[in-house]
């Protein structure tokens, strides 16, 4: 069984992922179109509230599903129950915030993907890159990641002479 990844198409499978699904699209015909029933792992990127039941179809039995989005209405986790399926949030900041006891492997992981960045073992989803930092670069940034149709991340960096 696959991972389901759900980012834009034209993102995912440049990052090596096997799988895409379109997130604009019902991601259950999305995966019963790649031939499968259930996937093992889900992934959430974009859009827990809108991709929650979906998610909770296509999530076999005592698979896992992780998000790093806000949900901003509830969401049912009893509709993994019978699956026994996990979900799990993942919070970058957590271990800082909270000054857990294996903080400092936060760190650890950070340097890791910088070396693999650096290294190109990973590739950076940097598409849009805006200089110098002005109030003018700001609404431009702004305004793709609002636009709703932006693939990638945007920086705004530089100081204006």
């Amino acid at each position: 069984m696959p991972l389901l990844h759900v980012p834009k198409v034209s993102i995912g499978s440049s990052h090596g992922a096997k799988y895409t699904v379109n997130h604009r699209n019902n991601l259950i015909d999305e995966v019963r179109e790649l031939g499968y029933k259930f996937v093992d792992y889900i992934l959430e990127l974009k859009d827990i509230d809108n991709h929650w039941k979906e998610m909770c179809e296509l999530i076999k039995p005592e698979g896992a599903i992780a998000s790093i989005t806000e949900n901003r209405r509830p969401i049912n986790l009893r509709l993994l129950t019978q699956k026994k399926a996990i979900f799990a949030w993942e919070w970058m900041y957590t271990k800082s915030y909270y000054h857990t006891n294996d903080m400092q492997t936060q760190h650890d992981i950070l340097e890791k993907i910088a070396y693999f960045l650096d290294n190109g073992q990973l590739k950076c989803t940097l598409t849009h890159s805006l200089s110098p930092l002005n109030a003018t670069n700001l609404r431009k940034a702004h305004s793709l990641v609002e636009s709703g149709h932006m693939v990638g991340k945007v920086v705004v960096f530089g100081w204006e002479e």
